[in-house]
């Protein structure tokens, strides 16, 4: 009798300090298949206000719950252990994919806020991680004018051991989602200052940290009953589904898109364009750079330069049945000509470049920008995709994007990384409502943006090998942190690094990134390049606003460096049917279009420690050439499958070697998968998935 006594006090008093550890409330909503949503706070606080986030109600969200026992949602299942600590586990085997603690303490940035933790510790300690956006190949620029440090190195597709801040800046567009091989995907639904660390190899865990909030909001997808661990598929289904789906890709987007800073008139941009007629080659897109207003916040093309924008549009594609894209700024600079209206609508906050960002989360600066703007001057004289450059927070409190935006949401501490996507939105969701499939390229997207349309791009940077060497794994990351669609500058950006196009250096580099841009979602060139194309007196309005850079069109660079060019020019429309069946199944079932050679042989362990080549698509394995006077690169061709030259039908190469293949510079190392239940054939693609 004593001793059941004292196993009671025992017990009372280990429920006492567990009630202590356990100070969250833990609210759980199912959240798509096999999903759950959580939002954290401290015990007995009220329902703070919810920001809009990355995740929509696309799948018919369940009914929230506070968490106190046990609860399943398809083949995943929470509870929080007496200790506080959430876990999370699969239904079907029982196994536990992670554990998680959760401290909150008081904002050391906003006055007000809570900072909050987020930890988690997983069963198996061979936990890879993978997404966190595409960042960290090069140090921010800073003195350099906004281009890239010069520093630049290629990151890991692995990204254990490593530090992402989640403030979003040029050259590290950050986006919150992981993908771990334990068999989850993690997205961290905060949208202000944060960082994350992901666990060194042979420890695995997260540790996420978010600075000023009102609660922790997070989403975890687990795999379907019966999935094998390793394979990643269902995750990113799940993830779209809870975050959106991309929209189809347009047939112009497939193509060759032609840029250059920049075609200074219409004039200009015309004959550049009748050029390319006469060599009969299949541009998709020609896009219209940046100081092609008179003034930031004009939203509208300088009339002096470009007088008629429905001319232009039709000039393009009656010449090449392409679209144009014309580029824009998310700011209003005190002498432009819609700077007094958007004053006067509050849709104008802190600081940019050269003048004040523009506030696109309140709805009606969105629509007062469509309605007013950019519908009438663009979109019904035939402009339907658009470049939304300096996305990426450029220019707020100097440099590089160190402050963010302050929006109707609160401070950008709490809540810059949210900007982004109402600004994308502005120029797609009127796009889509009028039936169109939406297009936009921007140097910035938050978690969610996929289902808006974005293209990515890698942002300002140098025309170097060693920069395009870093570029081989970027979009490899940008898909795995489910955004799709993804380019480079092809040749470079320039930076410092403008070498003159008849130099050896540049006639073989642009070669390369042809090569390389061909095999990319999307293939799409642009650049400073040496000198200037378009000469002419300060006089010219349109010179004045800024004269242009060198010449970036594939006459360029000299008759033999012309004739490889073409030649990747039309081998990218020869690859369209598979770029189409990529694009059905992107939006379908959110997959990937550039994908880490594991996510195809996730039995092979020699495809883990792959960064520098890559799958687009389930069926072509890429290799680009990323070293000066390179003519082989070593290739490793993974385990299950056998290798056909893409270029040399004869020439097949056993799965599971790694093997010296020759790349003489007119040819980038591809090779199509071979197998008995799919073949690929340029005119009739096999089913991708």
């Amino acid at each position: 009798m004593v001793f059941s006594r004292l196993a009671i006090w025992l017990l009372e008093v280990l429920l006492v300090e567990a009630s202590a550890k356990v100070a969250h409330d833990v609210i759980v909503t199912p959240w798509c298949s096999n999903s759950f949503r959580f939002q954290v706070r401290p015990a007995g606080s009220s329902k703070p206000k919810e920001l809009p986030g990355a995740l929509i109600d696309s799948c018919g969200p369940g009914v929230p719950s506070l968490l106190s026992q046990p609860v399943n949602h398809g083949n995943q299942q929470v509870e929080v252990q007496l200790d506080g600590q959430i876990v999370v586990r699969r239904v079907d085997t029982g196994a536990v994919l992670f554990k998680a603690v959760v401290d909150f303490e008081a904002s050391q940035v906003v006055q007000g806020y809570l900072a909050v933790n987020l930890t988690t510790s997983p069963s198996s300690t061979a936990e890879r991680i993978y997404g966190l956006g595409q960042g960290g190949w090069t140090d921010e620029g800073g003195a350099r004018g906004g281009c890239a440090s010069g520093s630049e190195r290629v990151v890991p597709l692995e990204r254990n051991g490593e530090t992402v801040n989640l403030l979003q800046t040029k050259f590290h567009v950050s986006v919150p989602f992981a993908y771990s091989s334990a068999g989850y995907g993690l997205l961290f639904n905060m949208p202000g200052y944060g960082s994350v660390t992901a666990g060194p190899k042979g420890v695995g865990g997260m540790s996420w940290r978010a600075g000023a909030v009102y609660e922790l909001d997070f989403w975890v997808g687990v795999l379907p009953e019966g999935g094998a661990t390793y394979t990643a598929a269902p995750i990113y289904e799940q993830y779209a589904d809870a975050t959106g789906h991309a929209p189809l890709l347009r047939e112009d987007a497939m193509l060759f898109w032609q840029s250059r800073n920049r075609y200074k008139s219409s004039d200009i941009a015309l004959s550049v364009v009748e050029r390319y007629r006469q060599l009969n080659l299949p541009v998709g897109v020609l896009v219209i750079d940046y100081h092609n207003q008179a003034h930031d916040g004009d939203f509208a093309p300088d009339p002096r330069c470009y007088p008629s924008v429905g001319q232009l549009v039709e000039g393009v594609h009656k010449a090449l049945n392409a679209s144009t894209v014309f580029s824009f700024w998310p700011e209003a600079k005190s002498d432009s000509a819609e700077f007094g209206i958007l004053k006067a609508a509050g849709c104008l906050i802190n600081s940019d470049l050269g003048g004040r960002a523009i506030d696109a989360t309140p709805k009606h600066c969105r629509e007062l920008m469509w309605t007013q703007f950019l519908k009438p001057r663009y979109f019904d004289q035939g402009v339907t995709s658009y470049w939304l450059d300096e996305t990426d927070g450029e220019g707020t409190a100097g440099g590089d994007g160190n402050h963010g935006y302050d929006t109707s949401y609160g401070p950008a501490a709490v809540a810059t990384n949210l900007w982004v996507n109402d600004w994308i939105s502005t120029f797609t969701e009127p796009v889509l409502a009028a039936g169109v499939e939406p297009l936009v390229l921007s140097r910035g997207v938050w978690a969610g943006g996929q289902r808006h349309g974005v293209v990515l791009w890698s942002s300002d940077i140098e025309s170097t090998f060693e920069e395009l060497a870093a570029q081989v794994p970027l979009g490899v990351h940008a898909s795995l942190s489910g955004i799709p669609w993804w380019t480079s500058d092809v040749g470079g950006y320039g930076c410092g690094k403008e070498y003159d196009n008849n130099s050896t250096y540049m006639r073989e580099l642009i070669v390369r990134w042809y090569q390389f841009g061909t095999f990319s979602p999307i293939f799409r060139t642009h650049g400073c390049r040496s000198g200037e194309a378009d000469p002419a007196p300060k006089s010219d309005p349109c010179q004045a606003n800024l004269p242009s850079c060198g010449p970036n069109e594939v006459w360029s660079y000299g008759s033999e460096t012309q004739v490889m060019l073409e030649k990747y020019i039309r081998l990218r429309a020869d690859l369209k049917p598979y770029i189409a069946q990529l694009a059905k199944n992107v939006t379908a079932h959110g997959v990937p279009t550039m994908r880490p050679l594991w996510w195809e042989f996730p039995e092979d362990p020699l495809t883990l420690d792959i960064n520098d080549e890559y799958l687009l698509g389930p069926d072509l394995l890429v290799a680009p050439v990323t070293k000066l006077g390179a003519v082989s690169r070593l290739i490793y061709f993974p385990k299950g499958a056998a290798w056909q030259n893409y270029f040399d039908s004869s020439d097949i190469r056993e799965g599971g070697a790694s093997i010296d293949v020759p790349a003489p510079l007119d040819t980038i190392p591809v090779f199509r998968r071979v197998s008995s239940t799919r073949q690929w054939v340029a005119d009739s693609p096999s089913l991708v998935i």
